[in-house]
C-alpha cells in the first residue's frame, strides 16, 4: 500500500478499489519494496512496488455494505444496481466539504489545500479547510473524536496512500469519527517528488471518483495468469521472477507474493473492470486520467502496445478528468434538479429497505432530508 503505481488501488476499496484507490505510485519513500540482492545481475528482476490499497478494516465494511445494498431493488429510474450504489456515494451538488488534518503543520496543510482545490474549479463542490484567520492553523481531527470532525479526514501516519470514496468517509457503517478517510504516508516528514499527483489522485477518490483503469471501456489487457508452464521461481526476497526458461509469472502470482501478498480476490478488486460504471459514470476511457494507475509494461499482455500503457505516471488532472468532474457535479440548475430527483428516489428506497440495518437506513434518510432543504 505504498503506491499509486502498480508495479503498483478504492482498493480493494473498489467499489473501487472503491473506495480506496491506487495509481501505481510509490509511497513517500519512493523506493521499491527492497534493495536488489547482491547477485541481481545474475537473475532476471521484476521490480514489484507496494500497491495502493484500503486498510482491511475498511475493505471488510465496504464489502459487507455492498452485499447488503445489492439486495435492494433499485427504484424505476433506469439504473442498474451497481449504478445505484455508485450514486449513493456522491456528495450533493454544490456541497461544501469540510477537510481536517491529523499531523503535519499549517505550511504542509496549505500546500496540500492549494493543490487539491483544483478539483473545485471543475466539480460543483467547495472545500472548507477550517483555516483560523488569526493563527493560520487548519482544521484538525483526532482519534478520540466522538463525532465526525470533517467529511475528509487526512492522516500521514498510516501505511501507503489511500482514500475512501466520497460519502464512504462519513457513512457510519464504513468509517468511524476517529479514523482517517485519506492517508498520505510520510508527507509530514518528506514530500515525494510526485506529491502533487498523489494528492490530486486521492482527493479524486474523496470526491467520488473510481479508478479509471477499472472502467468497463478501459480495455486494459492485464496479464493475470502465468505464462504456460511457468515454474514458480523467486529471488532472494521471495518475489516471483521469470523461471529458468524465461516464462513469466502472471499478476495473480506476482502480486500474491511479497511485498503485496494479495489473494486473488484482492487483485480482482483492484484491477478488474467495475461492472456498469467507470471513474466518470461511463465516460470515454482516458489513459491520461489522474485516476489511472501507472502500470509497467510487463503487467499487460500486449506490453507497451496496451491501450492502458503510458510511459510515466499521470500527475495532473487531464482534460477528460475536468469534463467528467463537471458532468458528475454539474452547475446548471436544470442538471442539478434532475440529478437530485434521481438521488431522492434512491435515498427514499434505501431509507425504507427492510433488509438494511437501522443505522444504514437512518444514514440514507438523513441524505434524503438534505436534498429537501
Amino acid at each position: 500500500m505504498r503506491t499509486r503505481t502498480v508495479a503498483g488501488l478504492l482498493v480493494p476499496s473498489l467499489l473501487l478499489l472503491a473506495s480506496w484507490a491506487v495509481q501505481g505510485r510509490s509511497s513517500a519513500s519512493g523506493k521499491v519494496a527492497r534493495e536488489e540482492p547482491a547477485n541481481a545481475d545474475k537473475i532476471t528482476q521484476i521490480k514489484v512496488r507496494v500497491l495502493e490499497g484500503i486498510p482491511s478494516q475498511f475493505q471488510a465494511r465496504i464489502e459487507q455494505q455492498k452485499r447488503a445494498l445489492s439486495k435492494v431493488v433499485p427504484p424505476s429510474v433506469g439504473l442498474a444496481p451497481r449504478a445505484m450504489l455508485n450514486l449513493t456515494k456522491r456528495w450533493t451538488n454544490g456541497q461544501t466539504l469540510k477537510i481536517a488534518f491529523k499531523g503535519g503543520d499549517k505550511n504542509l496543510h496549505k500546500r496540500i489545500a492549494d493543490v487539491v482545490s483544483e478539483w473545485t474549479r471543475y466539480a460543483n463542490l467547495k472545500f472548507d479547510f477550517g483555516v483560523d484567520p488569526t493563527t493560520g492553523q487548519y482544521r484538525r481531527w483526532t482519534p478520540t473524536d466522538a463525532e465526525f470532525a470533517a467529511d475528509v479526514r487526512v492522516a500521514f501516519d498510516q501505511p501507503g496512500y489511500f482514500s475512501l470514496v466520497a460519502r464512504d468517509s462519513v457513512d457510519p457503517q464504513i468509517a468511524r469519527p476517529g479514523e482517517e478517510s485519506l492517508n498520505l504516508e510520510g508527507f509530514d516528514k518528506n514530500l515525494p517528488s510526485d506529491w502533487k499527483g498523489v494528492a490530486l489522485h486521492e482527493f479524486g477518490h474523496a470526491i467520488g471518483f473510481e479508478h479509471e483503469h477499472q472502467g468497463p471501456g478501459s480495455m486494459c489487457d492485464f496479464r493475470f495468469d502465468d505464462d504456460p508452464g511457468y515454474v514458480a521461481t523467486t529471488d532472494d526476497f521471495g518475489q516471483f521472477i521469470p523461471d529458468p526458461a524465461g516464462r513469466r509469472p502472471g499478476l495473480y502470482t506476482l502480486l500474491g507474493g511479497p511485498p503485496n501478498n494479495w489473494p486473488q480476490a484482492v487483485v480482482d478488486h483492484n484491477l478488474k473492470d467495475l461492472p456498469a460504471t467507470s471513474a466518470y459514470s461511463g465516460g470515454t476511457f482516458d489513459k491520461l486520467s489522474i485516476m489511472k494507475y501507472f502500470f509497467e509494461d510487463y503487467m499487460f499482455i500486449s506490453g507497451t502496445a496496451s491501450p492502458c500503457y503510458t510511459d510515466s505516471e499521470n500527475v495532473v488532472i487531464s482534460t477528460l478528468d475536468k469534463i467528467g468532474a463537471a458532468r458528475v457535479y454539474p452547475r446548471a440548475l436544470d442538471a442539478i434538479a434532475a440529478d437530485d430527483q434521481i438521488r431522492a428516489k434512491i435515498f427514499d428506497v434505501l431509507s425504507k429497505a427492510e433488509t438494511l440495518p437501522a443505522t444504514t437506513k437512518k444514514h440514507f434518510n438523513k441524505l434524503l432530508d438534505g436534498l429537501k432543504h
